[in-house]
């Protein structure tokens, strides 16, 4: 594995490494004057509770590849509109166990001493490539907070969540809870590490590996006839020959979040032609189209459309929006664009024939 770039995050309490061999200095000292007044020295030097590390510079996972202190599948991720990221490893111990690789975090030749009675060594990396992807950048708009606290050691993000790779070490009290928290424009979600159980998720972001999704193509051809008065009218091969692109939303730069944390926004666009040579052709997208998810037909929230001219007629974009479950991903879509097909200058509306049904299946899994 390569290192990722990881921004510094504000910890508290902030140790150095000057700091740290300081106080291994002032506690051999405090040995030295002991022996000196003929007492035998009886305590040992620890690893100070509240000690920290954290790094921005590790090419590899300090936890070994495998063990119950790797998190499986979803368990450790976390995802929201300007940040995704999943927790690789969360281990605690008093004595370094056989397969971590904390050389890559400590400095050279630093020896870590064993901790104060009640406390531990607690390290939390975060995978170093975690397989997702923000869906949009973090700009001058975005509100992106968040903080990882183990016990009472807390490091803060402000505009920014914690990198791929990143890791966080410290000295806590024995089984101390470990919280991750992150808020992406006023939404909450929670990570218990220790628990390994999330709160506030913002479902649709984690269902689903797309977010738009373009049916085949359906066409056909109609007739139209109608009689007035000693009159015949008439049009043969009506061509029409249109897509469906749907788009799923849970976030919309500039607007927010389009939807509640357990449901989506799914967009239905299509073309038609309206009119041509004189004739015009309307249809009620509502009727026309029928999109159904495995609980049944979905009721429309809106439907608008916007025109262009094509030639000599009008080519006409529909666009219908359904408020979605966050578990909905596979779609049904049921065309039918019945008549009629009217002549508006000599104010004649014709019938048509060879009308068709046609049926598609739009997936986002």
């Amino acid at each position: 594995m390569s290192p990722k770039g990881i921004a510094p995050a504000v910890r508290n309490p902030r140790k150095s490494t000057a700091r740290r061999v300081a106080y291994a200095a002032a506690a051999a000292a405090a040995a030295l004057t002991a022996a000196a007044c003929g007492e035998v020295p009886t305590g040992t030097v620890n690893t100070p509770a509240g000690y920290t590390v954290s790094s921005d510079d590790v090419p590899v996972s300090i936890c070994p590849s495998e063990g119950e202190t790797r998190f499986e599948g979803d368990e450790g991720l976390l995802r929201g509109a300007h940040f995704a990221l999943r927790v690789e490893c969360l281990a605690s111990f008093e004595e370094v166990p056989e397969g971590f690789q904390l050389e890559y975090l400590l400095a050279d030749g630093y020896k870590l001493l064993p901790p104060p009675e009640g406390y531990e060594f607690t390290i939390v990396q975060f995978a170093p490539e975690p397989g997702v992807e923000a869906p949009y950048a973090v700009d001058d708009l975005t509100e992106l907070t968040g903080k990882l606290a183990i016990g009472d050691v807390e490091w803060e993000f402000a505009g920014e969540s914690p990198k791929p790779g990143a890791v966080y070490f410290t000295v806590a009290e024995k089984g101390a809870p470990v919280t991750l928290e992150l808020t992406d424009a006023e939404r909450t979600q929670t990570l218990d590490l220790r628990e390994r159980t999330r709160t506030g998720l913002i479902e649709a972001l984690y269902n689903g590996s797309t977010d738009t999704v373009t049916t085949d193509i359906v066409e056909n051809s109609v007739d139209g006839y109608t009689t007035s008065g000693s009159y015949e009218y008439w049009f043969d091969d009506w061509q029409y020959s249109t897509d469906f692109t749907l788009t799923r939303e849970v976030y919309r730069p500039g607007k927010g979040w389009v939807s509640a944390p357990d449901a989506a926004v799914l967009n239905v666009t299509f073309g038609w032609l309206q009119s041509g040579s004189g004739l015009e052709w309307d249809i009620d997208p509502t009727e026309a189209l029928t999109v159904a998810d495995p609980n049944g037909p979905l009721p429309a929230a809106s439907a608008t459309h916007v025109d262009e001219e094509w030639g000599d007629g009008i080519w006409r974009t529909y666009t219908l929006v359904y408020n979605i479950p966050a578990a909905s991903l596979v779609f049904d879509l049921t065309f039918h664009p019945d008549g009629p097909v009217t002549w508006p200058e000599e104010d004649v509306s014709m019938p048509i024939t060879g009308d068709k049904t046609h049926e598609l299946t739009a997936s986002f899994e």
